[in-house]
């Protein structure tokens, strides 16, 4: 029954999520850099995804036609639910992440009520969000909307010069975050990892990025987490996550 209220409260609250942001953009930004780093200067630096992520497939490339199938999948659920909750999903900040994956662990997730578990998240996924900007500017892919030249249901993130969809910011979010939230509550290993999967498939549906965009992010996710798995830090933060976790049940 818990679950089902919280995923009720989270199906209505997301068609608030986009039109009544209490955060700027730039202020969510900001929270995930503010946000103490794991990695430090002097240690051995987060991977960089420029260096062992492939290039993309190039538009010319027969390969394409496997994304470009992905992308006319995805336009296929525009207008479902699973396309409102797509839309939901280009939420940036960590007020939404909490909120999405609050069914997941049967609590309601909130920066007020689980602060050590914010400020871990947002750590985790700002770091694999540096560890994939080196990738943006070297490969410089447009993103579907602009080849196939058609709009996506969230108009205001559409920008005309934006050459960045390889790897996807928001899929290497979303898989830090169910990695991180995955080691601080494993028995819900399941729920939280469909949940950080689905972020990245909704990128997909709304044209932001293809298939290839985000595979390409969880693999550099997956490579940036295990990087963090050799400090002691972030070891020593999951813990007092899952303490503060397990307090509220």
């Amino acid at each position: 029954m818990t679950r089902l209220l919280i995923t009720l409260c989270f199906l209505c609250a997301t068609t608030l999520s986009i039109t009544a942001q209490t955060e700027s953009v730039q202020q969510q930004i900001e929270a995930y850099q503010k946000a103490p780093k794991f990695v430090k200067e002097g240690m051995p630096p987060l991977p960089d995804a420029s260096r062992f992520l492939p290039a993309p497939t190039s538009e010319n490339d027969t390969k394409f036609v496997s994304d470009s199938c992905m992308y006319e999948w995805g336009k296929t659920f525009r207008g479902t639910l699973r396309g409102d909750t797509a839309i939901a999903d280009a939420g940036y900040g960590i007020s939404y992440f909490l909120k999405r994956f609050s069914p997941a662990v049967n609590q309601n997730l909130t920066q007020e009520t689980h602060p050590l578990l914010t400020q871990l998240l947002l750590s985790a996924m700002n770091a694999g969000n540096m560890s994939i900007q080196k990738a943006k500017k070297k490969y410089a892919r447009r993103r579907p909307y602009h080849h196939f030249g058609e709009g996506t249901p969230v108009p205001q993130d559409e920008y005309p010069d934006d050459f960045t969809s390889y790897p996807s910011g928001h899929a290497v979010r979303a898989w830090m975050a169910a990695m991180t939230l995955t080691a601080v509550s494993p028995e819900h290993a399941n729920d939280i990892m469909k949940i950080g999967y689905e972020i990245g498939q909704s990128r997909v549906i709304l044209g932001f990025h293809y298939q290839t965009d985000v595979d390409a992010a969880r693999l550099a996710a997956s490579a940036t987490f295990a990087r963090l798995c050799a400090e002691k830090s972030f070891h020593e933060a999951i813990e007092e996550a899952r303490k503060e976790l397990t307090s509220k049940r």
